[in-house]
């Protein structure tokens, strides 16, 4: 007989902590690796976002104003986000990445939270030692990524999402975009 082992569920000590939401692959070949997930995978369609600017997104990069421009393809399944991203010009974090690893990868996982409690989830990372590595404004959410890569080998990342990110996501459920 197989002894019956119980998991006690931990008080949330952070905000975002049972918010999962994302895993995100930084690649050199954004198509190459999107017909991957679709035709190999299974994964349906992407949404795709082409040269997204830095500088129009109020984007910054070890605390300065930053201009880079990248590629952003966006998918759910199983209730999870796979987001892949493609640096094109500039210096960010996810050209740091790919010059350590020229395949690409799995470059960061992300918590999401409504964005009214953004700068809260933020400053219960920074309270914990860990500083903002790169930022960006979308128009569906505010961003905030965190070296994070000692502790667990990839950055994370804080999404604040907005009403037009929440009806984003809805539409990625449900394949209605």
């Amino acid at each position: 007989m197989k002894e019956k082992i119980e998991t006690k569920r931990q008080a949330n000590n952070t905000l975002f902590g049972e918010h999962f939401e994302q895993v995100a692959w930084v690649v050199p070949d954004i198509e190459k690796s999107a017909k991957f997930f679709q035709e190999t995978m299974g994964f349906p369609r992407f949404l795709k976002m082409e040269n997204l600017q830095s500088r129009d997104l109020e984007g910054t990069y070890k605390g300065q104003p930053s201009d880079f421009k990248f590629h952003l393809y966006l998918s759910i399944s199983g209730g999870t986000m796979l987001e892949l991203i493609q640096p094109v010009s500039g210096k960010s974090m996810y050209t740091d990445f790919l010059a350590d690893h020229k395949n690409g990868g799995i470059q960061h996982i992300a918590y999401s939270v409504q964005v009214k409690a953004f700068e809260n989830a933020v400053n219960q990372l920074k309270s914990k030692g860990y500083s903002v590595s790169q930022s960006l404004v979308l128009p569906v959410a505010r961003v905030a990524y965190f070296d994070t890569y000692k502790e667990i080998g990839v950055a994370t990342e804080i999404i604040g999402l907005t009403e037009a990110g929440n009806q984003l996501i809805e539409q990625l459920t449900t394949g209605n975009y």
